[in-house]
């Protein structure tokens, strides 16, 4: 009976794991540190218009979302990857190229652009970063890109916070809880080890403060 329940927590738990890592894919947390920034803070785009809010957003979901993906379902479709999951270094070496691309043109259409807030050019340049150095780290080892993203959404906060207008705590807080409930999701239900998921926080939350000043 016991074995019985130990096997349907487990199982119940590879599903909740699963959910989460879908839930928080790295190219969504990209989206969600952007609409934090546009829709939730309440200084950084309270000038902007609703129509010229979901306009920004919309520049980063069609670049950092819809291109990347559209890249892995074509490279699928042709036979290059086994998987749409990319389980392998080998899989992940064209996405990273195809995605530092796509995430340089955000950054660089966002920086053009005048009455975009210093954050969020920043926060893409980070993000650029970060994609940049995971493309070279993914030689030695299998650096976890779900790590990247949530280090990137904690390294925001911690931005946010230095700059003194951090407007809760309790942003801070769930930034904390979402990283470390997709830490241990992405232990469960995949085949990194603790050191890729770790090193892949460290990278997306280091990027993001190098951002600031270069």
């Amino acid at each position: 009976m016991n074995e019985i329940s130990n096997s349907t927590a487990s199982q119940s738990l590879k599903i909740v794991s699963t959910i989460i890592s879908y839930l928080f894919h790295p190219l969504f947390v990209g989206v969600m540190m952007g609409g934090y920034l546009i829709f939730i803070h309440p200084v950084f785009f309270q000038s902007f218009t609703p129509q010229a809010r979901m306009l920004k957003l919309l520049a980063i979901i069609n670049n950092n979302v819809f291109f990347p993906l559209l890249v892995v379902a074509l490279m699928r479709a042709l036979g290059f990857n086994k998987s749409l999951l990319l389980k392998t270094q080998k899989e992940r070496i064209v996405p990273y190229i195809a995605s530092i691309t796509f995430f340089f043109w955000t950054y660089y259409v966002f920086r053009n652009q005048s009455d975009v807030p210093l954050v969020l050019v920043n926060m893409c340049r980070g993000i650029f970063y970060a994609t940049a150095a995971a493309l070279i780290l993914n030689s030695y080892f299998k650096i976890s890109m779900h790590g990247i993203g949530v280090g990137g959404l904690l390294g925001l906060m911690l931005v946010i916070m230095y700059r003194g207008e951090l407007p809760s705590i309790v942003d801070l807080l769930a930034a904390i809880l979402i990283t470390v409930a997709v830490a241990f999701s992405r232990k469960i239900v995949s085949d990194h080890r603790w050191f890729d998921i770790i090193s892949g926080i460290a990278l997306g939350l280091i990027t993001q403060l190098i951002a600031i000043w270069f």
